[in-house]
């Protein structure tokens, strides 16, 4: 019987590790149902509705105009922890009057 090589136990072992990275980072999909808006996707994917722009962005290919959304149309809803804090920062708060 051959004996495997460990360069060869290293380079399956970095394959699988890679892979399940891979399939632990990817985008998740929602199909839109009747009377969903980006607004709503948004709100139920990060509990923020405010951040609907950053899923159209993501799905330009297929959303013409973000107001109207087609049952069955398969969005990409991407990962939210990678967009930069500015980009989900919510508005500073007024100042208080007295």
């Amino acid at each position: 019987m051959r004996r495997v090589g460990r360069p060869l136990v290293l380079l399956v072992g970095a394959a699988v590790l890679l892979a399940a990275i891979a399939a632990a980072r990817a985008d998740r999909v929602h199909v839109v149902r009747p009377g969903e808006s980006l607004w709503r996707i948004a709100a139920a994917a990060t509990g923020d509705a405010t951040l609907w722009p950053l899923l159209y962005r993501a799905n330009r290919d297929q959303i013409k105009d973000p107001s109207l959304l087609y049952p069955g149309q398969r969005l990409t809803i991407p990962d939210f922890d990678e967009i930069p804090a500015v980009a989900g920062a919510s508005a500073p708060k007024p100042p208080k009057l007295d």
